[in-house]
């Protein structure tokens, strides 16, 4: 697929066919995603990828599925067969900057914005056009409960988990997150020339 396909097919998946992803496609759109710009090539992220039942069904109540089920939704993360914890550690923006290479400039403590943030989302946008691109679907949510989300992955107390990435087959019916269909926004809005 060429990148403006990837690019226009990709959206938020929350329905799924319960047939496995094979592993090798998994490892592969995680490798694509790891290959994320990173400031100072600090590469702080990294994946905690799970496709047993039982820990996929903790992580959607970690996620507040329940919840969701309660309004009246279909469940979607208990179904999804792969989920994906994009995290970040911010301590090693501050090793890399610590280097000669870097020491004496501008470092994590001077940054208006924390970029590992930044590239964080980067990574996980990386994660979701290579599922697409690897003819799945993704869909993504914030994480309810890190403390339990932290404590069930072993995820070590400096690296904050970012997300929940939701992987597979995606059902042929979507139904409309907020309830509503929302279009996208005029490129005239968001595009601004030469000045805002």
């Amino acid at each position: 697929m060429e990148l403006a396909e990837v690019v226009a097919r990709r959206r938020m998946v929350r329905r799924y066919h319960p047939d496995p992803v094979d592993p090798l496609v998994v490892e592969a759109i995680v490798d694509a995603a790891r290959r994320a710009p990173s400031a100072g090539f600090a590469q702080g992220t990294a994946f905690v990828v799970t496709t047993d039942v039982g820990t996929r069904q903790r992580i959607a109540a970690l996620c507040g599925e329940p919840e969701h089920v309660g309004r009246g939704r279909t469940p979607w993360l208990s179904v999804a067969p792969v989920h994906v914890v994009p995290c970040v550690r911010p301590s090693a923006y501050h090793e890399r900057y610590a280097e000669p290479d870097k020491a004496g400039g501008r470092g994590p403590e001077d940054w208006d914005v924390p970029f590992w943030w930044v590239d964080a989302g980067a990574a996980v946008m990386l994660l979701l056009l290579a599922t697409v691109d690897a003819g799945l679907g993704a869909g993504m949510l914030d994480i309810a409960d890190r403390a339990g989300m932290r404590a069930l992955l072993g995820i070590p107390g400096d690296v904050e988990p970012v997300a929940l990435v939701t992987i597979g087959h995606p059902a042929d019916t979507q139904p409309p997150s907020s309830g509503t269909r929302r279009s996208r926004r005029p490129l005239q809005e968001q595009l601004h020339r030469e000045h805002w």
